[in-house]
């Protein structure tokens, strides 16, 4: 039998099986940190973000052929490891000498615990900014050797931060646990510093109280309001207060009503998408069903006040039933719904012969029925719900009327919506777009440069966060739609139950306007980013498949 022997030349990890887990461990958190932190950094400081990334992947090469080849592995290890890290505190240089000096890498000069006091200190010192004019008048500012002071501070920090983000609401939740807040800025969730449990629910009770609501009810859905002032301007804050016996949640919205109005023409629709919906304010054409669907925070009740916009109120009787009136428009009668009474109160609304109807969050069969009932004999009702797609209105609305037929003979379109940030002109990034995407069906030939997302813009030799969007790249939202007009064909094959014959008909017709070819357009626009649009149109995937008919 032939032997193998190991030579004294044989690399030293081959002859422990501990030491490759070494090497390994060192070069999984490099990747991650150079992938995940420094290549992002380095493009947005706009310091060649290819070129720091080739010469870490040298850097890299080196150091292993050291870890792997060297005589002494005791020795050859540590080597690698600084040959590693060299470029990284060679990037950390280079970046500090471009960047402002607020926004320079630094080493922690002390102690947690010694931030942890200075925090304190600077907390104690801190002077009110903020004033808040609730159902009982202005607040009172404690003295600073009132223990309620502190609440106070801890409530204006937590709204200024998010309002100085430009925040459109804040999420609070309490448990047990703690106190977790949370706020949106253009659709995206940024978590703040938690508080304790006890500072929680102190905070739940001063805002609670400001809005004019009980602060010990904490399971009836309540709502109120209060105006809040300070360095950043005023604004308007709804409150909505809901939880259970372990969990209690507060939902502050900002300048709410404002937010909602927008013009037509600036909600995102395509000018065709425009035309095809101003044709059903001609009389002849102003009857039957409009479906709008989107999912949670899409934008629906915006697009719902649009619409009804573009009908003359002074003309036609226009009339709302919605389960919260978020803001009126002028010359059309708003209606709060209730929950328990929706059906029949939206078949009291409908006998008194309006001109147009917004039925707004629509959800059970019999108001879906009483919707269906005038068909295109009765007046324009346009119909909003949850969806999670064009396909998914269309069962949804099939199963409420469990009618084929009544579902679809006076359905005259569906809309179906999503929400993208829009590119903040100030600071996106022109590119010229890659060959590659015209494998995936996009008009590039037309398209002389797309824009991505910035974030800094250079003064002065420096690098810095833009001013307009906060470094974030993005400033406001924009719709993206999805839209479908059905003719009598079309409509034959959904009452025949064929979902994907109707769309098919409808795309071959030119009444079907796809979310992809909407979101391109806006993209190729320069409103927002081909990541962005691809963000917001990812099928989300799901272990159970689901048939969906009609």
């Amino acid at each position: 039998m032939n032997t193998l022997i190991l030579s004294d030349a044989t690399p030293a990890f081959l002859l422990s099986p501990w030491k490759p887990i070494l090497i390994f461990a060192i070069f999984i958190a490099w990747g991650w940190l150079v992938s995940t932190h420094l290549e992002k950094d380095a493009r947005d400081a706009h310091l060649n973000p290819a070129k720091w990334n080739g010469i870490h992947i040298a850097a890299a090469s080196v150091a292993l052929a050291i870890m792997l080849f060297g005589i002494n592995f005791y020795a050859a290890y540590p080597i690698g490891i600084i040959v590693l890290l060299t470029p990284i505190f060679a990037y950390w240089k280079v970046r500090n000498e471009a960047v402002a000096p607020e926004h320079k890498y630094k080493l922690s000069s002390g102690s947690f615990q010694a931030s942890k006091e200075k925090r304190k200190i600077a907390k104690a010192n801190k002077q009110v900014t903020m004033t808040f004019n609730g159902a009982n008048g202005t607040i009172k500012v404690p003295d600073k050797e009132n223990p309620k002071i502190e609440i106070y501070i801890a409530v204006e920090e937590l709204i200024a931060k998010a309002i100085q983000n430009r925040a459109s609401r804040i999420d609070i939740r309490l448990t047990k646990n703690g106190c977790q807040s949370m706020y949106l800025v253009d659709g995206m969730p940024i978590k703040q510093e938690p508080l304790s449990a006890d500072i929680g629910a102190k905070v739940f009770t001063f805002i609670k109280e400001i809005a004019g609501t009980d602060p010990e009810d904490v399971r009836r859905l309540q709502t109120g309001t209060f105006e809040l002032s300070g360095p950043l301007g005023s604004s308007q804050v709804d409150l909505t207060a809901s939880g259970s016996s372990n969990t209690h949640v507060l939902r502050l919205e900002f300048d709410r009503a404002d937010r909602v109005l927008r013009t037509w023409e600036s909600i995102g629709l395509l000018p065709k998408q425009r035309d095809l919906l101003d044709q059903l304010k001609n009389p002849e054409l102003r009857h039957g069903v409009v479906l709008f669907g989107g999912e949670s925070q899409s934008g629906l009740t915006t697009t719902s006040y649009a619409v009804l916009s573009q009908h003359d109120s002074y003309l036609n009787n226009i009339v709302t039933l919605e389960k919260q009136v978020i803001t009126t428009l002028e010359g059309i009668t708003h209606n709060t719904a209730d929950d328990d009474n929706y059906s029949a109160q939206l078949q009291t609304v409908i006998r008194r012969d309006p001109d147009v109807v917004l039925a707004a969050d629509l959800t059970d069969e019999e108001s879906a029925k009483i919707v269906s009932k005038p068909g295109k004999e009765g007046p324009l009702i346009f119909v909003s719900m949850k969806a999670s797609s064009l396909s998914d209105v269309l069962s949804k609305w099939a199963a409420l009327v469990s009618n084929p037929r009544k579902s679809f003979d006076g359905l005259q379109a569906v809309v179906y919506q999503k929400l993208v940030r829009k590119l903040c002109e100030n600071c996106r990034v022109a590119y010229k777009p890659s060959p590659d995407l015209a494998k995936q069906g996009l008009p590039i030939k037309t398209i002389e440069h797309l824009y991505r997302k910035g974030g800094t813009v250079e003064y002065k030799n420096k690098t810095n966060p833009c001013p307009i969007c906060n470094g974030t790249g993005y400033i406001g939202q924009i719709g993206v739609f999805e839209t479908l007009f059905l003719d009598t064909e079309t409509r034959k094959f959904l009452i025949a139950g064929d979902l994907k014959g109707a769309l098919s008909n409808a795309q071959r017709s030119k009444r079907l306007i796809r979310l992809q070819d909407s979101g391109w357009k806006i993209v190729a626009s320069g409103q927002t980013s081909l990541e962005e649009f691809g963000r917001i149109n990812k099928k989300k995937s799901s272990k159970k498949k689901t048939k969906s008919s009609t």
